[in-house]
C-alpha cells in the first residue's frame, strides 16, 4: 500500500471514530437535566453524591446508555490510525517534540475507552438508587461512590493526557514545526472544545444536552474534517514526495 492510500485509510478511520464517539457521547451522556427535578439527589443525598452526575443519566434507558458506551469503546482501535495521521503532519518526524506529541496522543487514545464506558455504570447505579426502596440506598450509594471514583480516575486521566498532547500539537503548529498553517492551532481539539463550550448554554433542549455531552468529539470531527480539506490541497503529499 502506497503512502497516499495509507493516508486515505487513516482519514477514513479518523472521521469514522469521531462520528462513533460523538454518537456514543450523545447516547450515554447527552442529557441536560435540572437537578432540582430530582430532590432525592439534589436535597436528600446531596452530601453523598455528585449531584450533577447522579442526575445526568436518570432519563436514559439501559439500552441507550449501553449503546452509547459500547459504540465508543468498541471503535477505539480506530483512534490509533487517527493518531498516526496527526503525526504525519509534522515537518520533521524525527524530532523529539514530534515523537513526544505522538506518544502522548497515543497514550490518551489507549486510556479513553475505559473512561468513556464508565459513564454507563455510573448512570445505571444512580438509576437503581432512584427506583428502589430507601432501605437499599446505603449500599447502592456506596457502590455509586466507587463507580464515580473509577470514572474520575479513568476519564480524568484520559482527558488530562489528551489535553497535554493537543496543546503541545497546537504549540508546534504555531511554531511552524508542522506542515499546517498557523490558524490550524485554533482547530485543534482542545482549543475547539473551549470555543464550543459556550454554545451549549445558547441551545434549547435536547440540543444543549447533546452538545454538552459530546463537546470533545464534536471538536475531533471538526479538526479531522478541516485536516481532510487541507490534505485535498495536497499539502501532505507534496511534503513527502
Amino acid at each position: 500500500m502506497n503512502y497516499s492510500k495509507k493516508i486515505n485509510w487513516a482519514f477514513a478511520a479518523a472521521i469514522t471514530v469521531s462520528v462513533c464517539w460523538l454518537t456514543g457521547d450523545i447516547f450515554v451522556a447527552g442529557f441536560d437535566p435540572n437537578p432540582d427535578d430530582y430532590p432525592l439527589f439534589s436535597t436528600t443525598y446531596s452530601d453523598r453524591v455528585d449531584v450533577e452526575f447522579a442526575t445526568l443519566m436518570l432519563e436514559g434507558s439501559t439500552p441507550r446508555l449501553m449503546f452509547g458506551a459500547l459504540i465508543g469503546a468498541l471503535t477505539a482501535p480506530l483512534l490509533l490510525p487517527a493518531t498516526w495521521l496527526v503525526f504525519q503532519f509534522f515537518a520533521d518526524k524525527t524530532k523529539w517534540y514530534s515523537i513526544a506529541v505522538n506518544w502522548i496522543l497515543l497514550a490518551g487514545a489507549v486510556l479513553s475507552p475505559l473512561g468513556h464506558a464508565g459513564f454507563f455504570y455510573v448512570g445505571e447505579i444512580y438509576k437503581a438508587v432512584y427506583h428502589t426502596d430507601q432501605a437499599s440506598h446505603p449500599y447502592l450509594l456506596e457502590t455509586g461512590k466507587g463507580f464515580m471514583k473509577m470514572l474520575n480516575i479513568a476519564w480524568g486521566s484520559a482527558i488530562g493526557v489528551l489535553a497535554v498532547g493537543w496543546i503541545a500539537f497546537a504549540v508546534c503548529i504555531i511554531l511552524k514545526k508542522t506542515l499546517l498553517p498557523r490558524w490550524m492551532a485554533l482547530m485543534t481539539p482542545f482549543v475547539l472544545t473551549l470555543l464550543i463550550i459556550p454554545l451549549k448554554n445558547l441551545l434549547p433542549l435536547p440540543y444543549s444536552g447533546w452538545v454538552g455531552g459530546a463537546i470533545f468529539n464534536i471538536a475531533y470531527l471538526l479538526f479531522f474534517s478541516t485536516l481532510l480539506l487541507l490534505f485535498r490541497k495536497r499539502v501532505l503529499i507534496k511534503a513527502n514526495n
